[in-house]
């Protein structure tokens, strides 16, 4: 079977749907990923060098930004519902959807599969005739983003003169279990087992030695784990939190303002930190009681082995990779989803949530201290793992596909 994914040449986007990838190249099947160019170094790297990867529109921060000039806003700078509709369903469609048809037709895949802010994917499956998948990475989006999408996508395919696939099925990294109460997932669900994202070659399942909610403590990761951080502080028993701002929300004034903050809580803590886009955390006191590590982007699994905090902007992949490590995550909502993903992860009793820089530091000694956001964390982690491995879905997924060509035989 030829399988073509289709994503925004964003890593957020693209790293969700890397375990089916590999789980359908490992199967057996041809894997191609329909995404911009400057995302290719990324999915070969990070996916698989065995992937195809077909070219087709531009940079997302590039385009965001011509849209910012022509229009005076953009999700960047105003993710409201339907700034971020226009972009998606809208904008980057007419960027990028001819050519994504021209690339998938010469590579004739059998079906489509979507991220779910993907809005090319559904144009190429209507174009070839194929079944449509979506793939999600992240809680249920509000009902005021939805309804926006759906009315840009219904117009931009009427513009086109396309009617546009039904949705065969989603693919669902998203527990159910975490998703808002009274919250409505509709169409035909094939759900996944989360995991932080690894390096090729890892299976994305903890081997360690577990405790009896079935995941192991950071300290007890810590005593058999090999990662960026142990070189460092060999035999440390200092507690130790990563600090995240992502790909795309990194700056250096907002990480000085974090480490500030965590400085002036008086935590003595050791910090691993991605330094990505030229940023890079030093100490700001000269008295400073944290140490710093500064790592190169990683795959989040190695990062999450050994540390007892996660520190981020609430990232979808952050956050439910951190909850699937069963490590409670200190969120500082910035912008896209990030709000949503924070309040779910409260929710479950595994995340705090602040409302800026400066009040991180507290945030992080609360969740170093409370010993309720770690047993609630490894409580998600545990059901979790009860979650339907990657092969199952595929096995779903090459059942559908049989039975839909049959239907068009």
């Amino acid at each position: 079977m030829r399988i073509a994914f289709t994503a925004n040449p964003l890593p957020g986007h693209i790293v969700p749907m890397i375990p089916l990838v590999r789980a359908a190249l490992a199967a057996g099947h041809s894997v191609a990923v329909v995404t911009g160019a400057d995302a290719a170094p990324f999915v070969l790297a990070e996916g698989s060098p065995d992937v195809e990867v077909l070219a087709a529109g531009p940079p997302t921060l590039e385009a965001m930004a011509d849209m910012q000039r022509e229009t005076g806003t953009s999700p960047a700078t105003a993710p409201r519902p339907d700034v971020i509709a226009e972009y998606f369903g809208g904008r980057r469609v007419t960027a990028t959807a001819d050519d994504a048809i021209r690339a998938a037709r010469a590579w004739r895949p059998h079906l489509v599969v979507s991220e779910s802010l993907d809005h090319v994917g559904p144009y190429v499956a209507a174009a070839l005739d194929v079944p449509f998948l979506r793939h999600s990475f992240g809680p249920e989006r509000p009902e005021a983003v939805r309804t926006a999408m759906a009315a840009v996508s219904a117009r931009t395919a009427a513009d086109r003169g396309v009617v546009l696939p039904p949705v065969a099925a989603w693919i669902d990294v998203y527990p159910a279990f975490l998703e808002a109460p009274g919250t409505v997932r509709e169409g035909r669900r094939i759900p996944i087992r989360p995991a932080a994202h690894d390096a090729v070659g890892h299976d994305g399942v903890s081997h360690d030695a577990v405790g009896h909610d079935g995941v192991a403590s950071p300290a007890d990761r810590r005593r058999r784990a090999v990662s960026p951080a142990s070189d460092s502080w060999p035999g440390s028993v200092r507690p130790r939190a990563l600090v995240t701002m992502g790909t795309v929300f990194t700056s250096q004034p907002l990480l000085d303002r974090v480490l500030a903050s965590i400085e002036e809580a008086g935590l003595q803590v050791d910090l691993v930190t991605t330094a990505v886009n030229g940023v890079r955390a030093e100490p700001t006191r000269h008295d400073s009681a944290v140490r710093i590590r500064n790592v190169p982007f990683r795959p989040l699994a190695e990062l999450l082995a050994e540390v007892d905090a996660v520190v981020t902007v609430g990232g979808a992949g952050t956050v439910l990779g951190a909850l699937a490590a069963g490590v409670p995550a200190v969120v500082m909502p910035l912008g896209a989803d990030h709000a949503v993903n924070a309040a779910r992860a409260e929710a479950a009793g595994a995340a705090v949530t602040v409302d800026g820089p400066e009040a991180v530091g507290a945030g992080l000694r609360r969740v170093l201290e409370d010993g309720d956001l770690a047993r609630s964390a490894r409580v998600v982690a545990a059901r979790i793992r009860e979650l339907p491995p990657v092969e199952a879905a595929l096995a779903e997924i090459e059942d559908l596909v049989v039975s839909a060509t049959r239907e068009r035989v």
